[in-house]
Formats: structure tokens, sequence, C-alpha cells
């Protein structure tokens, strides 16, 4: 097993790119009545940690982020149809070619995959072992496939996680370990035009199940 050093990944209205290749980042918005991030925050996570649409968060102190330990990354595929995250804006057209597919950060989510807990003195050890589905948003009305062709991967698909952790609870404290998806996101470009000749300054994402995160504490 590989722990990996995190980049957050976190997104507002409008995606911020610090320069190209780096990590996308996200304020999470405050303001009066509840956030997304507030309702979907984690036990153990701060909600000033979790992105603004509540599907993502960076790891704080009580993560430990790794990667698939072993080939668990076999996609199994699902339809065509998977919704977006982000609505397409009304109007636009299917034909598009994703270009200038690559890498861009790490993120973890906030769909909890499996849990356990325990009084200490003793030792929680959490195996997981699931499929997650790889998720999309986009600016841009493209066609899933071909989002899949350019990004190199298929984004309709489900990906093994496999990972485990070991927690030492100290005597007289309540232990808690807490795992979640880890995810390899990706970044294209929209083109649009015979043969994707017009650049569309539209971008489109995907989240690719890669690991698991980890968030253990006592209290």
């Amino acid at each position: 097993m590989k722990c990996i050093a995190f980049r957050s990944q976190r997104r507002e209205v409008a995606t911020i790119l610090a320069a190209a290749g780096v990590t996308v980042a996200l304020t999470v918005t405050t303001g009066a009545g509840v956030s997304h991030a507030e309702e979907r925050a984690p036990l153990g996570v701060p909600a000033s940690s979790v992105s603004a649409d509540g599907r993502f968060f960076a790891p704080g102190p009580n993560t430990v982020v790794k990667r698939n330990a072993g080939p668990a990354e076999n996609g199994l595929p699902l339809a065509e149809t998977a919704s977006p995250i982000v609505p397409a804006p009304a109007g636009t057209t299917d034909y598009y070619e994703i270009k200038n597919g690559h890498w861009i950060s790490q993120s973890c989510g906030t769909d909890l995959l499996q849990q356990t807990s325990g009084q200490g003195k003793t030792t929680l050890v959490l195996s997981v072992e699931k499929s997650v589905a790889a998720t999309v948003s986009k600016e841009v009305n493209v066609d899933l496939k071909y989002i899949s062709a350019g990004l190199g991967w298929s984004v309709t698909s489900t990906y093994g996680v496999k990972n485990e952790t070991r927690f030492e609870v100290p005597d007289g404290k309540w232990g808690t370990v807490q795992a979640f998806p880890l995810y390899d996101v990706y970044e294209g470009e929209a083109w649009a035009g015979v043969g994707g000749s017009l650049p569309t300054g539209k971008r489109v994402w995907a989240n690719k199940p890669v690991g698991v995160c980890f968030n253990q504490w006592a209290q």
C-alpha cells in the first residue's frame, strides 16, 4: 500500500485554474442558509474543506489517502446517458471534440463507502473493496462517448477501489474510521466545427476512482 500526496479539487460556479496543469481550486461559498458543503460534510471533516457542490473534500490531519493496492481499476460500463454534475447551457450542440485531455488533480469524494468504530484501547482495521462510478462535469452539451475518447478512458464506467488502513485507538477513547473514494481528476477542452477546428473556451472534467481516502480519529 502506498500513501500519496493530495492535491485538492474544489469547484464553485466558475472553475479557477491557477496555471496550466495545476490543481483546480474552489472556494466554498457562504451566506444565508445551509450550504451544500455543510449538508454533505463527512464526520471528522470541516465543512470549510468541502467543495461548494458537496461532492468532494480536501483531506485534513485525520485523512490518510491511498491509491489502489493491486489491480482494482477494471471498469464496468454504465449507460452513456449518465447525467453530468453540471448541466450544459441550453441551446448548445452535441457535436464537439474533446482535445488536450490531461490529469489535473486528485480529490476525495464525500460518498461514504464503509465505516468501523470501537472503544479503545484497540486497533481498528478497515479493508475496502468497492466499485465506484466515474463522474463528469461539463460546460457544453457534449456526448459522454466523446469525453471518453478525448480523455483516453471510459467516463461511463465503474472502477474498483481497494485498500486497507489500521488505526490505533488509545485507551478510554472512542475511535472511528471511515472510507471515501479517491478520484483522479481529468480536464479536456471542447472544440467545435468540422474536425474539431474551432476552440470554444469551454471545458469538461471527469473523476476516475483510483483509491480510498480514510478518515480516522479518536475522541
